[in-house]
């Protein structure tokens, strides 16, 4: 069993923020995170599609207004995966940044998906393997949300994905259909 004066369930922008001012405060912190440090926003949502908008930004610009810039070129090429490596390296830096705060802060880092199970206590199934209890006098719910599924449109991979299917092809569709009005 660990005890803290304050875990934060979830490390996405508003868990591990709270999770660093409390430490910042004399605190003795835990962050609990299933899966992403930086959470989705940071791993395979804001960041990363950011980074591929302002590649089809550049795209653009180049492939329509190039000469009014007095720039000419022949074969223009564009590489997808290239743009993609792009949004990934940026993405991993920035996660490796929510890490060291993470160190730096002495925040206790459990990569597992936790579970209230009393007033003050969390059930961590650990992510690698096992289960840990962990104790402590405050507890922060910082656990996001998810995208809404469509009955009948469930996301398969193939022809329909969800956005963190689409963030992470290596390859453009040759077409697409957008359902919902974020990045």
């Amino acid at each position: 069993m660990k005890q803290f004066d304050v875990v934060v369930l979830g490390a996405g922008p508003g868990g591990y923020v709270a999770a660093i001012k409390a430490a910042q405060f004399g605190k003795k912190v835990g962050i609990i995170e299933r899966e992403y440090l930086g959470g989705v926003c940071l791993n395979v949502g804001c960041i990363p599609s950011k980074a591929l908008l302002r590649n089809a930004e550049l795209a653009n610009l180049l492939r329509s207004e190039a000469k009014e810039y007095g720039i000419s070129f022949d074969n223009l090429r564009l590489d997808y995966s290239a743009a993609h490596k792009r949004s990934r390296q940026v993405s991993q830096r920035l996660t490796k940044g929510i890490s060291f705060l993470m160190k730096k802060n002495n925040i206790e880092v459990i990569l597992g998906e936790g579970k209230l199970t009393a007033p003050g206590k969390l059930l961590v199934r650990l992510s690698d393997g096992g289960e840990e209890e962990v104790h402590a006098q405050d507890i922060i719910l910082a656990t996001g949300a998810h995208a809404t599924v469509i009955p009948g449109m469930e996301p398969d991979g193939i022809s329909i994905l969800d956005y963190k299917q689409a963030i992470l092809s290596e390859s453009l569709p040759k077409s697409a259909v957008i359902i919902g009005g974020g990045a």
